[in-house]
């Protein structure tokens, strides 16, 4: 009976464990002309506000995936509290929710007739054209995390942007999800 019991307890405590922490707002688009604004994130001193960079891109090459940087500011009763700018999708760390499929590999643009003299003594080139994966890829990642020191009724605004020009494709779209552990 004490085996059960203590097997159901120890269910529950690890279906309850959120270890990405709770949501707290849904997941935002980001759009780089805006800056987007929580207000009244009722907050306690020990929690922890994680801000995670959800991107869903398509016809990347070779997993390549644009770097963004996400500009926070967060504030409680008008005082900015921490104010930074940090890197959006620059490793490939702490990725949730992940889905990957390669469409198609092709080789590099270089489809010219080339015809190879066989009977030169210079050294030929005997390289492969360089392929190239094209791939879709949909993931979380985490960004950044804020430990919290006083309670109270924080505001947070953010902003994304990107000098990348795979980020400005119709193909590749950012959103932000707020949660707290």
């Amino acid at each position: 009976m004490k085996a059960i019991f203590s097997l159901l307890i120890l269910s529950l405590v690890t279906i309850s464990c959120n270890p990405v922490g709770e949501i707290v707002t849904e997941e935002t688009p980001l759009d780089p002309q805006l800056v987007n604004t929580v207000e009244n994130l009722d907050l306690k001193k020990g929690d922890v506000l994680v801000i995670w960079g959800k991107m869903d891109a398509s016809f990347l090459k070779n997993d390549n995936v644009p770097i963004f940087h996400l500009s926070y500011n967060l504030s409680l009763d008008d005082k900015t509290i921490e104010n930074k700018t940090v890197g959006m999708f620059a490793d490939n760390s702490r990725i949730i929710n992940s889905t990957h499929e390669i469409r198609k590999e092709e080789k590099e643009e270089n489809n010219a007739d080339v015809f190879e003299d066989t009977s030169s003594t210079e050294e030929s080139s005997t390289e492969k054209p360089e392929k190239i994966a094209k791939s879709d890829w949909t993931f979380e990642q985490e960004v950044i995390q804020i430990p919290i020191e006083k309670d109270g009724k924080y505001t947070l605004d953010y902003k994304a942007n990107s000098s990348d020009q795979a980020a400005d494709s119709m193909f590749t779209k950012v959103s932000v999800i707020i949660r707290k552990k």
